[in-house]
Protein backbone atom coordinates (compact mmCIF):
# COMPACT_ATOMS: atom_id res chain seq x y z
CA UNK A 1 0.00 0.00 0.00
CA UNK A 2 1.25 3.17 -0.77
CA UNK A 3 1.95 6.28 1.84
CA UNK A 4 0.97 9.86 1.39
CA UNK A 5 3.93 12.23 1.37
CA UNK A 6 3.69 15.09 4.04
CA UNK A 7 4.94 18.51 2.30
CA UNK A 8 5.49 20.36 4.84
CA UNK A 9 8.04 23.93 5.58
CA UNK A 10 7.97 26.61 2.83
CA UNK A 11 8.95 30.06 2.60
CA UNK A 12 7.63 33.03 0.88
CA UNK A 13 10.30 33.86 -0.59
CA UNK A 14 11.19 30.55 -2.29
CA UNK A 15 10.56 29.18 -5.47
CA UNK A 16 8.37 25.74 -4.38
CA UNK A 17 7.70 24.76 -0.87
CA UNK A 18 10.63 23.76 1.17
CA UNK A 19 9.98 20.27 2.30
CA UNK A 20 9.86 17.02 0.24
CA UNK A 21 7.58 15.52 -2.40
CA UNK A 22 9.39 12.36 -3.20
CA UNK A 23 7.48 9.08 -1.90
CA UNK A 24 7.64 7.55 0.95
CA UNK A 25 9.60 4.07 0.94
CA UNK A 26 7.63 1.14 1.35
CA UNK A 27 6.68 0.17 4.83
CA UNK A 28 8.65 -3.21 4.17
CA UNK A 29 11.72 -1.70 3.91
CA UNK A 30 11.61 -0.52 7.76
CA UNK A 31 9.98 -3.92 8.79
CA UNK A 32 13.13 -4.77 10.53
CA UNK A 33 12.56 -2.09 12.96
CA UNK A 34 9.26 -3.14 14.16
CA UNK A 35 10.39 -6.00 15.35
CA UNK A 36 12.22 -4.36 18.65
CA UNK A 37 9.36 -1.40 19.04
CA UNK A 38 7.46 -4.20 21.44
CA UNK A 39 10.63 -4.52 23.51
CA UNK A 40 12.11 -1.41 23.91
CA UNK A 41 8.50 -0.54 24.89
CA UNK A 42 8.37 -3.52 27.57
CA UNK A 43 12.07 -2.24 28.82
CA UNK A 44 10.77 1.33 29.04
CA UNK A 45 7.38 0.26 30.60
CA UNK A 46 9.72 -1.59 33.39
CA UNK A 47 12.07 1.33 33.70
CA UNK A 48 9.16 3.60 34.14
CA UNK A 49 6.47 0.97 36.09
CA UNK A 50 4.43 1.53 33.00
CA UNK A 51 2.56 -1.72 32.41
CA UNK A 52 1.56 -3.35 29.28
CA UNK A 53 -1.83 -4.51 28.27
CA UNK A 54 -3.81 -5.84 25.15
CA UNK A 55 -6.67 -3.35 25.41
CA UNK A 56 -10.39 -4.19 23.71
CA UNK A 57 -11.95 -1.15 22.34
CA UNK A 58 -16.06 -0.91 23.22
CA UNK A 59 -17.59 -1.08 19.71
CA UNK A 60 -19.61 1.42 19.08
CA UNK A 61 -23.00 1.90 17.05
CA UNK A 62 -21.97 4.44 13.70
CA UNK A 63 -24.74 6.35 12.70
CA UNK A 64 -24.94 7.25 9.05
CA UNK A 65 -26.71 10.13 7.22
CA UNK A 66 -29.11 7.37 6.10
CA UNK A 67 -29.61 6.32 9.84
CA UNK A 68 -28.24 2.68 9.25
CA UNK A 69 -25.34 0.86 11.60
CA UNK A 70 -22.41 -0.14 9.59
CA UNK A 71 -20.96 -2.93 10.85
CA UNK A 72 -17.34 -1.74 12.81
CA UNK A 73 -14.08 -2.82 10.21
CA UNK A 74 -10.74 -2.73 10.90
CA UNK A 75 -7.88 -1.36 9.20
CA UNK A 76 -5.44 -3.98 8.02
CA UNK A 77 -2.48 -1.65 8.20
CA UNK A 78 -2.55 -1.71 11.93
CA UNK A 79 -0.73 -4.52 13.26
CA UNK A 80 -2.70 -7.27 15.32
CA UNK A 81 -1.72 -6.21 18.86
CA UNK A 82 -4.92 -4.04 19.44
CA UNK A 83 -8.52 -4.17 18.32
CA UNK A 84 -9.41 -1.32 16.43
CA UNK A 85 -12.99 0.12 15.86
CA UNK A 86 -13.38 2.65 13.20
CA UNK A 87 -16.56 5.24 12.09
CA UNK A 88 -17.25 8.01 9.85
CA UNK A 89 -19.10 10.68 11.25
CA UNK A 90 -20.47 14.36 10.39
CA UNK A 91 -20.24 17.06 12.21
CA UNK A 92 -19.44 20.88 11.20
CA UNK A 93 -20.61 20.25 7.83
CA UNK A 94 -17.09 17.66 6.67
CA UNK A 95 -17.55 13.82 6.93
CA UNK A 96 -14.41 12.54 8.78
CA UNK A 97 -12.70 8.72 9.79
CA UNK A 98 -12.03 7.93 13.25
CA UNK A 99 -10.06 5.03 14.09
CA UNK A 100 -9.96 3.90 18.20
CA UNK A 101 -8.40 1.27 20.61
CA UNK A 102 -6.96 0.80 24.52
CA UNK A 103 -8.96 1.99 27.37
CA UNK A 104 -6.86 4.25 30.17
CA UNK A 105 -7.26 7.68 32.12
CA UNK A 106 -6.23 9.51 29.26
CA UNK A 107 -7.05 9.45 25.32
CA UNK A 108 -3.70 10.23 22.92
CA UNK A 109 -5.03 11.45 19.61
CA UNK A 110 -3.15 11.69 16.83
CA UNK A 111 -2.63 14.57 14.71
CA UNK A 112 -1.00 13.86 10.99
CA UNK A 113 1.04 16.29 8.86
CA UNK A 114 0.37 17.69 5.65
CA UNK A 115 -1.31 15.20 2.59
CA UNK A 116 -0.56 12.27 5.84
CA UNK A 117 -3.13 9.87 6.48
CA UNK A 118 -3.44 7.35 9.43
CA UNK A 119 -1.46 5.17 7.44
CA UNK A 120 1.62 7.50 8.62
CA UNK A 121 1.21 5.80 12.27
CA UNK A 122 1.11 2.52 11.49
CA UNK A 123 4.30 1.35 13.50
CA UNK A 124 3.57 3.19 16.28
CA UNK A 125 -0.28 3.12 17.01
CA UNK A 126 -0.55 -0.45 18.24
CA UNK A 127 2.29 0.61 20.88
CA UNK A 128 0.63 3.82 22.10
CA UNK A 129 -3.30 1.45 22.48
CA UNK A 130 -1.51 -1.02 24.98
CA UNK A 131 -0.74 1.88 27.55
CA UNK A 132 -3.67 3.86 27.13
CA UNK A 133 -7.13 4.92 24.55
CA UNK A 134 -5.69 6.00 21.52
CA UNK A 135 -7.31 7.45 18.41
CA UNK A 136 -6.18 8.62 14.69
CA UNK A 137 -8.16 10.27 12.34
CA UNK A 138 -7.91 11.71 8.64
CA UNK A 139 -8.61 14.81 7.79
CA UNK A 140 -11.24 15.64 4.88
CA UNK A 141 -9.88 14.56 1.65
CA UNK A 142 -7.33 12.46 3.27
CA UNK A 143 -6.92 8.85 3.44
CA UNK A 144 -10.30 7.51 4.48
CA UNK A 145 -12.23 10.59 4.81
CA UNK A 146 -13.94 12.13 2.23
CA UNK A 147 -12.86 15.33 0.38
CA UNK A 148 -14.69 18.26 1.54
CA UNK A 149 -18.05 19.56 -1.00
CA UNK A 150 -16.91 22.34 -2.36
CA UNK A 151 -13.25 22.83 -1.61
CA UNK A 152 -12.69 25.57 0.51
CA UNK A 153 -9.46 27.80 1.99
CA UNK A 154 -9.18 26.29 5.25
CA UNK A 155 -6.63 26.88 8.27
CA UNK A 156 -4.83 25.14 11.32
CA UNK A 157 -7.71 26.92 13.75
CA UNK A 158 -10.65 25.62 11.79
CA UNK A 159 -9.02 22.22 11.27
CA UNK A 160 -8.68 22.21 15.40
CA UNK A 161 -12.41 23.13 15.26
CA UNK A 162 -13.40 20.05 13.65
CA UNK A 163 -11.50 17.79 14.85
CA UNK A 164 -13.25 19.27 18.41
CA UNK A 165 -16.53 18.22 16.96
CA UNK A 166 -15.26 15.02 15.48
CA UNK A 167 -14.80 13.91 19.05
CA UNK A 168 -18.10 14.96 20.01
CA UNK A 169 -19.97 13.46 18.51
CA UNK A 170 -17.53 9.96 18.46
CA UNK A 171 -17.93 10.53 21.84
CA UNK A 172 -14.12 10.80 22.28
CA UNK A 173 -13.46 12.85 25.86
CA UNK A 174 -10.76 14.10 27.87
CA UNK A 175 -8.24 14.39 29.34
CA UNK A 176 -6.17 14.04 26.04
CA UNK A 177 -3.02 13.59 25.10
CA UNK A 178 -2.57 15.60 21.49
CA UNK A 179 0.17 14.28 19.24
CA UNK A 180 0.82 16.59 16.51
CA UNK A 181 3.58 15.76 13.69
CA UNK A 182 4.68 18.90 11.38
CA UNK A 183 1.22 20.56 10.50
CA UNK A 184 -0.40 18.41 12.62
CA UNK A 185 1.88 20.31 15.42
CA UNK A 186 -0.18 23.27 14.06
CA UNK A 187 -2.96 21.51 14.44
CA UNK A 188 -2.47 20.71 17.86
CA UNK A 189 -1.11 24.33 18.96
CA UNK A 190 -4.67 25.77 17.82
CA UNK A 191 -6.92 22.70 19.24
CA UNK A 192 -4.74 23.89 22.66
CA UNK A 193 -5.24 27.43 22.17
CA UNK A 194 -9.07 27.06 21.86
CA UNK A 195 -9.31 23.72 24.55
CA UNK A 196 -7.09 24.26 26.90
CA UNK A 197 -9.10 22.56 29.30
CA UNK A 198 -9.62 19.02 27.70
CA UNK A 199 -5.72 18.64 27.19
CA UNK A 200 -3.70 17.06 29.77
CA UNK A 201 -0.55 16.61 27.64
CA UNK A 202 0.82 17.61 23.91
CA UNK A 203 3.52 15.71 21.82
CA UNK A 204 4.47 18.21 19.04
CA UNK A 205 7.00 16.14 16.53
CA UNK A 206 8.81 17.77 14.34
CA UNK A 207 6.12 20.22 14.55
CA UNK A 208 5.72 23.38 12.56
CA UNK A 209 5.57 26.53 14.15
CA UNK A 210 4.09 30.16 13.85
CA UNK A 211 6.56 32.04 12.07
CA UNK A 212 6.38 34.45 9.42
CA UNK A 213 8.83 32.47 6.70
CA UNK A 214 6.61 30.07 5.80
CA UNK A 215 4.67 30.48 2.24
CA UNK A 216 1.06 31.68 2.29
CA UNK A 217 -0.59 28.86 1.01
CA UNK A 218 -0.09 25.03 1.00
CA UNK A 219 -2.88 22.28 -0.50
CA UNK A 220 -4.29 18.84 0.85
CA UNK A 221 -7.21 16.85 -0.05
CA UNK A 222 -8.23 19.26 -2.65
CA UNK A 223 -8.48 22.40 -0.10
CA UNK A 224 -5.82 25.29 0.35
CA UNK A 225 -4.33 25.60 3.49
CA UNK A 226 -4.18 29.46 4.49
CA UNK A 227 -0.64 28.90 6.39
CA UNK A 228 -0.34 32.68 7.68
CA UNK A 229 -3.63 32.51 9.15
CA UNK A 230 -2.83 29.14 10.35
CA UNK A 231 -0.39 30.65 12.33
CA UNK A 232 -2.11 33.43 14.15
CA UNK A 233 -4.66 30.35 14.88
CA UNK A 234 -1.97 29.00 17.13
CA UNK A 235 0.00 31.86 18.04
CA UNK A 236 -1.71 32.27 21.31
CA UNK A 237 -1.76 28.70 22.45
CA UNK A 238 0.52 28.45 26.11
CA UNK A 239 0.42 25.14 28.20
CA UNK A 240 1.30 26.41 31.69
CA UNK A 241 2.41 23.41 33.43
CA UNK A 242 0.75 20.98 30.96
CA UNK A 243 2.95 18.65 30.32
CA UNK A 244 4.90 19.00 26.53
CA UNK A 245 7.01 16.96 25.04
CA UNK A 246 9.18 18.27 21.32
CA UNK A 247 10.88 15.60 19.17
CA UNK A 248 12.66 17.42 17.02
CA UNK A 249 14.79 15.63 14.26
CA UNK A 250 18.98 15.05 13.59
CA UNK A 251 18.84 15.76 10.02
CA UNK A 252 15.39 17.81 9.38
CA UNK A 253 16.56 18.58 5.71
CA UNK A 254 14.98 15.11 4.18
CA UNK A 255 11.93 13.34 4.78
CA UNK A 256 13.52 9.69 5.78
CA UNK A 257 16.97 9.14 7.41
CA UNK A 258 19.35 8.41 4.32
CA UNK A 259 16.97 9.75 1.91
CA UNK A 260 18.06 12.56 -0.75
CA UNK A 261 17.84 16.17 1.06
CA UNK A 262 15.45 18.72 0.58
CA UNK A 263 18.40 21.18 -0.56
CA UNK A 264 17.40 24.13 2.26
CA UNK A 265 19.69 26.16 2.77
CA UNK A 266 21.86 26.66 6.02
CA UNK A 267 19.60 29.30 7.90
CA UNK A 268 16.32 27.47 6.64
CA UNK A 269 17.61 24.57 8.81
CA UNK A 270 19.52 27.13 11.52
CA UNK A 271 15.37 28.66 11.67
CA UNK A 272 13.93 25.12 11.68
CA UNK A 273 16.24 23.96 14.57
CA UNK A 274 15.88 27.16 16.71
CA UNK A 275 11.88 27.28 16.75
CA UNK A 276 11.98 23.67 17.42
CA UNK A 277 14.36 24.34 20.35
CA UNK A 278 11.54 27.33 21.13
CA UNK A 279 8.52 24.88 21.56
CA UNK A 280 9.92 23.53 24.87
CA UNK A 281 9.65 27.02 25.90
CA UNK A 282 4.87 26.49 25.65
CA UNK A 283 5.45 24.63 29.20
CA UNK A 284 7.21 25.09 32.28
CA UNK A 285 6.71 21.20 32.45
CA UNK A 286 8.70 20.46 28.85
CA UNK A 287 11.06 18.02 27.59
CA UNK A 288 13.52 18.75 24.43
CA UNK A 289 14.85 15.75 22.43
CA UNK A 290 16.83 15.35 19.52
CA UNK A 291 16.24 12.13 17.75
CA UNK A 292 19.38 10.44 16.53
CA UNK A 293 18.77 8.36 13.64
CA UNK A 294 15.75 10.83 12.09
CA UNK A 295 15.03 12.69 9.83
CA UNK A 296 11.45 14.68 9.80
CA UNK A 297 8.75 11.48 9.45
CA UNK A 298 10.58 10.62 13.17
CA UNK A 299 7.82 7.90 13.75
CA UNK A 300 8.92 6.42 10.80
CA UNK A 301 12.77 6.54 10.91
CA UNK A 302 12.49 6.04 14.86
CA UNK A 303 9.23 4.71 16.22
CA UNK A 304 10.66 3.09 18.95
CA UNK A 305 11.35 7.02 20.09
CA UNK A 306 8.03 7.89 19.15
CA UNK A 307 6.63 4.99 21.35
CA UNK A 308 8.61 5.88 24.33
CA UNK A 309 8.44 9.93 24.51
CA UNK A 310 4.20 9.32 24.60
CA UNK A 311 4.51 6.36 27.36
CA UNK A 312 6.99 8.49 29.44
CA UNK A 313 4.23 11.71 29.06
CA UNK A 314 1.07 9.42 29.69
CA UNK A 315 3.06 7.99 32.41
CA UNK A 316 4.04 11.42 34.01
CA UNK A 317 -0.11 12.07 33.92
CA UNK A 318 -1.41 9.55 35.43
CA UNK A 319 0.95 9.27 38.23
CA UNK A 320 1.02 13.36 38.58
CA UNK A 321 4.39 13.18 38.49
CA UNK A 322 7.21 15.66 36.66
CA UNK A 323 8.92 14.78 33.00
CA UNK A 324 12.32 13.91 34.14
CA UNK A 325 14.54 15.89 31.82
CA UNK A 326 16.26 14.16 29.17
CA UNK A 327 15.07 10.52 30.76
CA UNK A 328 15.01 9.02 27.32
CA UNK A 329 19.12 10.41 26.76
CA UNK A 330 20.33 6.61 26.96
CA UNK A 331 16.61 4.79 25.81
CA UNK A 332 17.72 2.24 22.92
CA UNK A 333 20.02 1.66 21.29
CA UNK A 334 20.85 5.10 20.17
CA UNK A 335 21.29 8.36 22.90
CA UNK A 336 17.46 10.57 21.90
CA UNK A 337 18.60 13.81 23.55
CA UNK A 338 21.01 16.31 23.29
Amino acid sequence: MNYRNDPIRGRADSPRPYGYRDRMAPVARRAGRTATVAGLVIALSLVLGVPTRNAVAQPEPTVTSAGAAPALARDPMLGAGSTWSWRRWTARGVRQWIECAGSGPVTVVVIAGLHADHTMWSLVLDQFARTTRTCIYDRPGLGNSPARSPHAVVNAGQHADELKALLDVARVTGPLVIVGHSYGGLVARSFVARYRSLVAGLVLIEGVAPYDRLSHYWHEGGDTVDVWRSSATAQPMRLGSIPLVVLAAEDPDRSYWGAPAYGGSASDIADWRAHQRAAASLSTESTFLIVRHSAHVIEVDRPDAVVASVSLLVHAIETRTRLPRCALAHYGTQPLCA
